[in-house]
């Protein structure tokens, strides 16, 4: 039994308690959230990773498993291992057609229970937000990642300063809650998903991050009015 693994604090668990009151309806209200375009953002982000043959792949905060199936599909014969800090989002992905190929496990994002050099690509999806110390969870992905590997990941973004900014934060600032509450009855959480997404870094500033990081060839497209981003970043050859 690994000692590695610390206590989540209590933020994490926090978390995970609301992200496990909502894992039936997770996946429904992403599609509504982004529009119907969730499907593609989820391709583009797993494509970015560059994956060669049979790699070896984490997805990091995997909710219901979108990315883990997206790299399985993506990739015959990948390893897929699939983590997060909800057990009930773990347990919605484990019953998904293809969930019996994938590694699940229950786990924290700043204190991954992997050895260094492990994995050939990691791919996490709206994570950064919900972590207390963005730097601490990129070294930790840096870190289990084999040289040369790719990271990427599908993130949210204030909005620019532009004629959508206004649209796009009451978009985001009421009628989510609203259509999360029709969808889950449980408006609290997407609140907390609308106001951190509103109050969270620019694009430009979590590509610093990873370049602070240690990550090289880093790089964002923006999404969605640049409401959305998909990062990639690449750890050092040996």
């Amino acid at each position: 039994m690994t000692t590695h693994h610390s206590a989540v604090d209590a933020h994490g668990a926090t978390v995970a308690e609301m992200f496990d009151n909502i894992a039936d309806r997770y996946d429904l209200m992403n599609l509504v959230m982004t529009w119907g375009q969730e499907p593609r953002f989820i391709r583009d982000t797993v494509k970015a990773v560059k994956l060669g043959p049979a790699p070896k792949v984490l997805d990091v905060a995997t909710g219901t498993g979108d990315l883990a199936f997206e790299i399985a599909n993506q990739r015959y014969g990948a390893q897929v291992y699939g983590l997060d800090i909800s057990n009930e989002m773990l347990e919605v992905a484990r019953y998904r057609p293809g969930g019996a190929n994938i590694v699940w496990q229950t786990g924290d994002a700043m204190d991954l229970p992997y050895e260094d050099n492990t994995f050939d690509a990691v791919t996490h999806g709206y994570l950064l937000r919900n972590v207390t110390d963005i730097a601490k969870t990129l070294e930790e992905q840096y870190r289990v990642l084999k040289p040369g590997g790719m990271m990427s990941c599908l993130e949210m973004s204030p909005a620019p300063r532009d004629i959508v900014k206004p649209f796009s934060t009451a978009y985001i600032k009421y009628v989510v809650p609203r259509l999360a509450n029709a969808i889950t009855q449980n408006p609290d959480a997407y609140e907390y998903l609308s106001r951190t997404s509103r109050g969270f870094h620019t694009a430009d500033r979590i590509e610093n991050m990873m370049q602070e990081a240690g990550f090289v060839a880093t790089g964002y497209k923006s999404l969605m009015f640049g409401t959305m981003a998909i990062h990639w970043a690449q750890k050092t050859a040996a």
